[in-house]
């Protein structure tokens, strides 16, 4: 067995929460792999539950997770009978190229972890390699500053977390994961279209606020943009806001924007789509950093303009993929 291994990280495409994350570190070092998320991944999630309360939003990229790609070849092992093993496998999972997604590990006891010496929280994140020289894993997770990065965590520690969820009955699991051999993704067209007029379908009035259940497509940006004025009138504590509400839509965007770019390179089309939309990709990325200030400041004047820039994200973004679809439409003769 290798001293030391450590697999390639970068900040995945979507990343909001560490199984997600799992998946795109999979997929990113892989020269097709990434094509399936601009064939599938065309959406945005959120429930409505704070409509009548202090709930989070839970936005969310549907099919992002890691049981959404059939070329990621996924082995799950039991921490209940596996513990005492535990570090071995790890290694041989990383070994062998898989990274390594954790449940049931104490932030408490991980340095670097968002929850470290604060709170008993049973918690996860990926593994992407192990250094017996020094006795340390190489763990991708949200930090203290909850910042998506690879911290450098004693052996020992992740022991002890896992240990410390085993004793509370809180037992976890090891997801090893990675892209199969011989995947070769192409762009579908078809199914890309397909998941862009669902997106375009799910408009707001097909959700009555006064109903619970996931919210799916545009509509998004408008219940977005409620959330963000029950901030505002303070039926939200500022307090409680959602730290990770408008992450997702950055990253819905930035995949926008690289879908609308593969699609015009590869059928040979003008860079009209994407140019139109780039402008919208660099909004969502100010609304996020303005939300972002909101959490910390508590300025009684950034929910208005963040919730306005929504709705107007919304109509430009519909605008844009309509016309993207009847041109893909009209001139490859995809049938709706």
């Amino acid at each position: 067995m290798l001293e030391a291994v450590c697999l390639p990280f970068c900040t995945p495409p979507f990343a909001t929460t560490h199984p997600v994350a799992a998946a795109g570190l999979a997929i990113a070092g892989h020269p097709t792999a990434s094509n399936a998320y601009l064939n599938q991944c065309a959406t945005l999630s959120c429930t409505r539950r704070f409509l009548r309360s202090a709930a989070a939003p839970l936005t969310g990229n549907p099919g992002t997770g890691l049981s959404c790609f059939s070329f990621l070849e996924r082995c799950v092992v039991d921490l209940r009978f596996a513990h005492p093993y535990c570090g071995e496998l790890i290694r041989r999972m990383l070994a062998e190229g898989f990274y390594v997604y954790f449940r049931g590990v104490d932030d408490y006891d991980l340095p670097g972890k968002s929850w470290y010496g604060l709170r008993h929280l049973s918690h996860d994140g990926i593994l992407c390699g192990y250094d017996d020289r020094d006795g340390s894993y190489s763990i991708a997770a949200y930090d203290s500053c909850w910042v998506f990065r690879l911290l450098r965590v004693p052996q020992e520690c992740f022991l002890r977390g896992m240990e410390a969820c085993l004793a509370r009955g809180e037992a976890g699991t090891l997801l090893a994961c990675r892209v199969r051999e011989n995947t070769a993704v192409a762009l579908d067209l078809p199914l890309m279209l397909r998941r862009l007029r669902e997106h375009l379908a799910n408009t707001a009035d097909r959700f009555p606020p006064e109903q619970e259940g996931e919210v799916t497509g545009v509509a998004v940006y408008e219940f977005l943009a409620l959330y963000l004025e029950r901030l505002r009138d303070g039926g939200i504590p500022a307090g409680q806001a959602d730290r990770r509400a408008l992450r997702p839509v950055w990253e819905h965007a930035r995949c926008m924007l690289r879908r609308l770019c593969a699609v015009e390179q590869a059928l040979g089309w003008e860079p009209v789509f994407s140019a139109a939309y780039a402008p919208l990709a660099e909004q969502a990325d100010r609304l996020r950093l303005m939300y972002a200030m909101f959490r910390q400041t508590r300025r009684a004047g950034l929910p208005a303009p963040i919730a306005r820039g929504l709705r107007s994200l919304g109509r430009q973004e519909a605008d844009i993929l309509r016309a993207f679809i009847r041109k893909a439409e009209e001139t490859e003769g995809i049938v709706p």
